[in-house]
């Protein structure tokens, strides 16, 4: 039916529109890996899912080191994704950790910033928490997810879109 054809069509689009990671060969403080990505990206990369940690291990396969995420500690212990637009998440893509053991362990208390661990050994894709002064280099992301969080935010107009299209062709029918 043309209902079920447009529905089809705008959640396709929707879900072609995830992000994408940019492995970036430059070391940086973690700020200033903030600041080139959000100057030439949308942000640091945020990781929602045990699927985005496979897509991030792809783009910087060859990369065997640390790479700066987007996570920190804002220092009352709780930890934030740099791109901190609640209306960007789905429910508990915020919440996804993917520690290595023993981690986050704070040591010495300067421990604030996270990193994505690209090494072969048994922590290929966790994470630990690194001092931000340390440099690294780092992974981006574009956030081309502006259909989704629009879908997400607007269902309603388009639900009402989407009537007032099929009853245009069942007239002319």
């Amino acid at each position: 039916s043309l209902i079920g054809f447009i529905s089809g069509a705008l959640l396709s689009v929707a879900s072609a529109q995830s992000h994408q990671y940019y492995f970036v060969n430059t070391s940086l403080t973690w700020t200033e890996a903030q600041s080139v990505c959000r100057r030439d990206y949308t942000d640091l990369a945020t990781i929602e899912s045990t699927a985005d940690v496979n897509d991030f291990l792809s783009t910087s396969s060859s990369y065997t080191g640390k790479a700066w995420i987007g996570l920190y500690d804002d220092t009352i212990n709780s930890w934030k994704w740099s791109l901190n637009d609640s209306s960007f998440y789905g429910p508990g893509e915020n919440s996804f950790r993917n520690w290595q053991p023993g981690q986050p362990d704070d040591y010495y208390g300067q421990q604030h910033c996270v990193q994505f661990n690209g090494s072969s050994d048994n922590s290929l894709g966790q994470w630990d928490d690194a001092g931000c002064m340390e440099t690294r280099q780092f992974v981006c992301y574009n956030g081309k997810r502006v259909l989704y969080v629009y879908m997400k935010d607007h269902y309603y107009f388009l639900l009402v879109f989407l009537f007032y299209i099929s009853s245009i062709y069942l007239q002319v029918q």
